[in-house]
């Protein structure tokens, strides 16, 4: 007789139908009409398959991060400060995902404010870690947060000066951002790497 997979039904099942249901009825009481919130934002608009594209490619790029970071870190075979190191490197990359998909930094919090925040999270992390990121390779990490940085330049900065030329700053803004998270999913698979084959406890 196969036995059901209790694990399964508290970690995966459970929670998911508690935020499906949680969702639904936020909305439900917010006056947003049930149907709107199952579909696909595109289907619901009928925009073609291109709108957006760059900016769900970049969410899927961060929560890629978040989840080989989170996946490794809870790994046995590894030491306890790349065990940390990874652990914050999941829970940044899942800030900056939540961040990008709810649009947090444009519409709730402010830039100025999550832009503070991530530069100090970043600091603490080159800082902390230092001596394990420059055994993993740090210039991965520093040339993703150049990208990032440059990006927020772009956008706090060079569009207000040239405001006349606002598509083509915002081009190359997110053009800077795509860069920078590429190049911030491949420090982390690397870092997960290493820890993996070198960071034994």
């Amino acid at each position: 007789m196969i036995k059901f997979p209790i694990k399964l039904f508290y970690f995966s099942i459970l929670p998911s139908s508690i935020l499906y249901v949680a969702i639904l009825y936020v909305s439900y009481i917010h006056n947003i009409k049930l149907s709107l919130v199952i579909r696909d934002l595109a289907q619901t608009c009928g925009y073609p398959i291109g709108v957006g594209m760059i900016s769900n490619i970049g969410i899927l790029l961060w929560g890629a991060a978040s989840s080989i970071c989170f996946f490794t870190s809870f790994s046995k075979s590894i030491n306890r400060e790349l065990s940390k190191l990874l652990l914050l490197g999941g829970l940044f990359s899942g800030l900056l995902c939540i961040d990008d998909f709810f649009l947090l930094h444009d519409r709730y919090v402010g830039p100025d404010f999550l832009n503070l925040t991530y530069l100090a999270i970043s600091i603490f992390l080159l800082v902390r870690f230092r001596m394990i990121l420059k055994k993993i390779g740090i210039f991965n990490l520093v040339i993703s947060i150049l990208f990032l940085g440059l990006s927020i330049f772009f956008d706090g900065v060079i569009q207000q000066i040239f405001n006349q030329s606002y598509e083509l700053t915002q081009l190359i803004e997110e053009w800077f951002k795509f860069l920078g998270i590429a190049c911030w999913l491949n420090f982390w698979c690397k870092a997960s790497s290493y820890a993996l084959k070198f960071g034994k406890s």
